[in-house]
């Protein structure tokens, strides 16, 4: 929510974790399965304080709520951005469509990481999610009232 860079101090001070995109509570009740629900490319690096204010809300709701809290539009699509998550797929709550673009992105990025060649098709996916929907503290912390 704020912008700030991420250093190994702020990992610490900031108690920054990796966390939803898409919350299990919002994925449970619009049918998308456990797996892809917590797959890492539906996570990633948060500070409590941000997932707090995310909660088990859909995208659309908590980034409103991030821009009344005073984060300006254009610096939260940047924000989003630096997480190779695409602002605009993330506002329309499709989760389909932001999955299949942020796996774009993290092959892209491991890709350009690696100098070698990688498509979706030389990653395995796993058969089953190792736990069906628990809803983690994640998502049972956050209520409506609570200040993001």
């Amino acid at each position: 929510m704020t912008g700030e860079q991420s250093t190994i101090q702020s990992c610490f001070d900031e108690s920054i974790d990796i966390h939803h995109i898409f919350p299990q509570k919002w994925c449970m009740e619009h049918g998308v399965e456990p797996k892809r629900c917590d797959s890492i490319i539906n996570k990633t690096p948060l500070t409590a304080r941000t997932n707090r204010s995310i909660g088990g809300r859909a995208p659309s709701e908590y980034l409103e709520r991030m821009t009344k809290d005073g984060v300006l539009g254009e610096a939260l699509d940047s924000y989003l951005r630096s997480h190779l998550i695409d602002p605009q797929r993330l506002w329309s709550d499709n989760f389909e469509s932001s999955f299949e673009a942020r796996q774009a992105a993290l092959l892209d990025n491991t890709r350009s990481a690696m100098g070698e060649p990688i498509t979706a098709d030389d990653v395995e996916e796993p058969e089953t999610s190792p736990i069906e929907y628990e809803l983690v503290q994640e998502d049972s912390l956050a209520s409506e009232d609570t200040p993001g």
